[in-house]
């Protein structure tokens, strides 16, 4: 006979065999076990959700000197600024580069949460990147699910009032063709200091390219966060100088009827900009407020230091802890279709805030895909083997102690021709360098 074991309740006696108890028990226990996984896996699949994707679109250079409107430079140097950012780190954020343009491959940029936009005109048609239908309309896909704005100096800058580029309503203000402009130090005042982006701002001073002129929007919600009082020096491309100077807009925020969130700076002419505390701490809270996440009450911060080629008197605290020995060990190691690529000096390997360096192994009767460097100058050293190297629309054969230099933006590549592998010496004048093609 089984025994029986009895419990009771409110209504009486109820026997249950002993061994049918000890299977209710342990079905409560894999139900209990089967929850808290659910629960696990739900937790984890939110936290997921909540990572915002960040994405960064920079553009060509333009033909100024280094470090103005040095737009591949002025991206990484705004990816530095998140990665050193605690309060986006926390975040966990997915951040997405593309230095020298939109990618070819839209979809790289449709989960979007928020996109920063950081290139200029394109002087010789007077054309706006956004100018190409495609990219337009992966914009308006962005924008129409409430994705959050960034654009920056030029990049809502767009030829004439016959654009098809909403800037106007995406961004709450565009700037048509050249119009007014400045270059000076200016005073910058924090207005709208109700919105989150002004958090942490205070009044400072510092040297930048401004556009006085704006176009606002009157449909889109627009705060101005920083003014500046700067004089007109500029006008339709012809020098004047207008006294007395006049506060100007050159930041705010726009809050868009299906609840989209955009940021305009017209500063950012020099990379220095990216250095001014004031101004890193605005960018940092326009992309968490974008993106619609929290800004901290005394406003993001980052740990990224200045820019290394500004001169030693712009040196950063951090620049001077550059390790001085990279063991052969923890060099980098990229194997290609066509050969290797080992890399001994660069940012990345946090030993040189100036260029990069390595070297290029080539397969005998392989070559490396044509390429350019949008933001450094290449130097290429034979040392071993016999190559026919192209830049531009030249080729020229090479061979061991042979040198040649690549210029900025100049597509090139090298093919082994002889019956070894080709090993070759590589130098940047940059220790971010960008490569399109490769």
């Amino acid at each position: 006979m089984n025994s029986v074991k009895s419990t009771r309740s409110c209504r009486g006696a109820i026997s249950v065999p002993a061994g049918l108890g000890r299977c209710i028990g342990l079905l409560c226990q894999v139900i209990a076990l089967s929850l808290l996984v659910l629960c696990s896996g739900r937790a984890a699949m939110a936290a997921t959700a909540l990572r915002p994707t960040i994405v960064l679109i920079g553009g060509e250079k333009q033909g100024y000197y280094r470090t103005e409107q040095d737009y591949p430079d002025g991206i990484l140097a705004i990816e530095r600024l998140i990665k050193g950012a605690s309060q986006l780190q926390a975040l966990n954020p997915v951040v997405k580069v593309f230095p020298a343009g939109f990618p070819s491959d839209l979809s790289q940029i449709a989960d979007a949460d928020v996109v920063l936009l950081y290139f200029g005109l394109d002087y010789r048609g007077m054309t706006n990147p956004l100018d190409d239908p495609a990219r337009r309309a992966a914009m308006e896909r962005l924008m129409a699910k409430g994705a959050g704005l960034i654009a920056l100096h030029q990049a809502f800058t767009v030829p004439d009032q016959s654009s098809k580029t909403p800037f106007g309503d995406w961004l709450g203000a565009v700037r048509y063709g050249l119009a007014d402009r400045t270059t000076e130090t200016a005073p910058v005042q924090i207005s709208g200091t109700e919105n989150p982006v002004a958090n942490g701002l205070k009044t400072f001073s510092y040297l930048d390219e401004f556009y006085p002129t704006l176009i606002f929007s009157t449909t889109t919600k627009v705060t101005p966060i920083l003014t500046a009082k700067v004089h007109i020096q500029t006008r339709n491309n012809v020098p004047v100088f207008e006294e007395p100077p006049a506060e100007h807009v050159i930041a705010w925020t726009a809050e868009r009827p299906n609840g989209g969130r955009s940021f305009g700076f017209t500063g950012g002419h020099y990379l220095a900009t990216f250095d001014q505390p004031d101004i890193r701490t605005a960018l940092l809270n326009a992309i968490l407020w974008t993106a619609k996440r929290d800004v901290p009450p005394g406003g993001a911060t980052t740990s990224a230091v200045t820019m290394r080629h500004y001169g030693p008197s712009r040196v950063g605290p951090a620049d001077t802890q550059l390790r001085v020995v990279l063991p052969r060990a923890e060099a980098l190691t990229e194997i290609q279709p066509w050969g290797k690529l080992e890399w001994f000096a660069s940012r990345a390997l946090g030993n040189s805030g100036s260029m990069t360096t390595g070297i290029a192994t080539i397969s005998a009767g392989k070559a490396n895909p044509l390429h350019r460097h949008p933001n450094c100058d290449e130097i290429l050293h034979v040392l071993q083997g016999h190559i026919m190297n192209r830049v531009g629309d030249k080729e020229f054969e090479m061979g061991p102690g042979d040198t040649v230099t690549i210029p900025e933006g100049v597509l090139h590549n090298a093919r082994n021709i002889g019956t070894d592998d080709a090993v070759l010496s590589i130098a940047y004048n940059s220790p971010d360098r960008v490569a399109i093609g490769e």
